[in-house]
C-alpha cells in the first residue's frame, strides 16, 4: 500500500510536467513549526524543524504555475543515558500557483496543493545491546498559502512562501531558497559557455 502511495505521489508531481513548459529550479532551507509523532505529546515522539527541499517550477499559462518539491527534515533526537529517540520526516507537495502580480523584478502568488508525509520514529536501547525498533506513518494533507518571487537578474530568482499543511499532522511552514530560471538556459548556445 504505500509503495502505491508513492507511485500516486511521484505520478502527481512528475505527470503536469509533461504538458507545461519547465521554466525554474532550486532549493533552499525550510522551517515548521513541527508536530507530535502518533498525537503523543511527550519530548521523544515531537518533530523536527528545519528543513532542506528541492523545488522546480512548470508554467501552465501566464496566471498559473505548478510547483512540486521534495523536503527532507531533520531529525529530531532525543540522548539518554540508557536510550536514543529520533523522529525523521520526508515531504512531498505539488502545489497551484495562481500570480496576482507579475511585474518586471517581483511575483506575488497564493497556493494551493497536496502535501504526502512519511514520518518515522527509531528508538533504540543502548543498556540492552544497542537494540532498536522503529514505528511509521503517512499523511496526506492539503496546503493553502502565498509567496513571492525577486527575479535578480534573467539567471537567477530568490523566492520565499508561507504555507499550512491541513493534515493528521498539521503544520505551519516558511521556505525561501533560489530558482536557476531554466529558460534562460534554453535561450544559450553552448558555445557560450
Amino acid at each position: 500500500m504505500k509503495k502505491l502511495i508513492f507511485i500516486l505521489v511521484l505520478s502527481a508531481i512528475v505527470i503536469p510536467s509533461l504538458n507545461a513548459q519547465f521554466t525554474k529550479i532550486g532549493g533552499g532551507a525550510a522551517y515548521g513549526s513541527g508536530y507530535w509523532f502518533h498525537k503523543t505529546e511527550v519530548e521523544e515522539y515531537r518533530s523536527g524543524h528545519i528543513a532542506g527541499f528541492i523545488e522546480g517550477v512548470y508554467k501552465i499559462t501566464v496566471p498559473i504555475h505548478v510547483a512540486g518539491s521534495v523536503s527532507f527534515f531533520y531529525p529530531h533526537i532525543m540522548k539518554y543515558a540508557s536510550s536514543k529517540s529520533s523522529v525523521y520526516s520526508m515531504m512531498f507537495d505539488i502545489n497551484g500557483h495562481y500570480v496576482f502580480n507579475s511585474l518586471d523584478k517581483f511575483e506575488f502568488y497564493g497556493l494551493a496543493g497536496l502535501d504526502f508525509l512519511l514520518t518515522w520514529r527509531k528508538q533504540e536501547i543502548i543498556a540492552t545491546g544497542a537494540e532498536s525498533f522503529t514505528e511509521n506513518d503517512n499523511a496526506f494533507g492539503l496546503n493553502l498559502g502565498a509567496g513571492t518571487v525577486y527575479n535578480m537578474s534573467e539567471k537567477v530568482s530568490l523566492f520565499a512562501e508561507a504555507k499550512y499543511t491541513l493534515s493528521k499532522y498539521s503544520q505551519f511552514m516558511v521556505n525561501a531558497g533560489v530558482f536557476v530560471n531554466i529558460e534562460w538556459l534554453g535561450k544559450r548556445d553552448i558555445g557560450d559557455y
